[in-house]
């Protein structure tokens, strides 16, 4: 729960507004009325405009984040003073990084089972803006996240519809697969980054 909290205040009022809340409804009332208006199509059950919107708001993730954790892998990451002011403090962060990691992953799964009746295909989008995400906190300024914001839909497209057909067993292999190895990498170097701050500050 410390967690929890640590992560929910650490993300800014406008990244939980638009983020959190404002996106996500959007991508949800849109597929609604889409699929409504135009439920004669071939394929009923995919709605093209909540998957463009879910594409766009990969693109959104990875260019806001910095809003919240921008720089934290960086050698000097400013946040490190709260790591210092506890015993357990780089333990809480680790478990905030995965806290983050598996709410993005859960979000793109919810959103593309209701958007493209495929929960799978979300958990390999979530896990890649994971990727694009950890990249992207290496550096504070927004650069970095202005370009991995571009090849993280890109990326996401061409996987979803290489396993988009497969067998779903198959499909649900490769995205969790995909899923726990992005968590896990995050966290490595999450921890990694934090360790090599805290004794550098030290010195």
């Amino acid at each position: 729960m410390k967690a929890l909290k640590m992560y929910w205040n650490n993300l800014t009022l406008l990244y939980k507004i638009i983020g959190l809340f404002a996106v996500p409804l959007l991508i949800v009332v849109s597929t609604i009325f889409s699929q409504a208006l135009f439920n004669e199509m071939a394929d009923p059950e995919f709605s093209l405009v909540g998957y463009s919107l879910l594409t766009v708001y990969i693109l959104l993730e990875v260019l806001i984040d910095g809003w919240n954790f921008g720089g934290i892998y960086g050698k000097n990451f400013q946040g490190i003073a709260l790591v210092k002011a506890s015993n357990t403090g780089m333990k809480l962060y680790g478990q905030m990084i995965v806290t983050d990691s598996l709410r993005r992953i859960v979000y793109f799964g919810l959103l593309a089972g209701i958007c493209m009746k495929s929960v799978a295909s979300g958990v390999i989008m979530g896990a890649v803006v994971t990727l694009a995400v950890m990249v992207s906190r290496f550096f504070p300024g927004y650069m970095s996240s202005l370009l991995l914001s571009y090849i993280a839909p890109i990326v996401s497209v061409c996987l979803v519809f290489m396993l988009y057909e497969v067998n779903p067993v198959v499909h649900w292999m490769a995205a969790l697969g995909i899923a726990v190895f992005a968590t896990i990498l995050t966290v490595k170097f999450a921890v990694r980054s934090m360790e090599r701050s805290y004794y550098d500050r030290e010195r």
